[in-house]
């Protein structure tokens, strides 16, 4: 009984650590693709296109990603775009 206590008990302590790892990695992602974004929307407000507001509404960090991951592409092209052009 002992060793199934102490064997649940370091499991849980492994599984908290973890989750809390896997939070700090996702936030650490949000930041790094927001800062990537930053610059996209930088260097084509440079170019004089009018970037709008990243998150029109609360939600989740994995949903904040995948927008930030549409709205990079979409800038991405956009410059792709007009460096061709010229």
């Amino acid at each position: 009984m002992k060793k199934l206590i102490a064997l649940t008990s370091a499991v849980l302590a492994t599984s908290a650590l973890s989750t809390a790892a896997f939070a700090d990695n996702i936030n650490d992602d949000l930041r790094t693709a927001e800062s990537r974004y930053n610059a996209l929307a930088a260097e084509a407000s440079a170019e004089g296109y009018q970037v709008g507001d990243l998150y029109g509404q609360p939600m989740t960090t994995s949903q904040k990603l995948d927008v930030i991951s549409e709205k990079s592409a979409e800038l991405k092209g956009l410059l792709n775009t007009q460096y061709s052009a010229n």
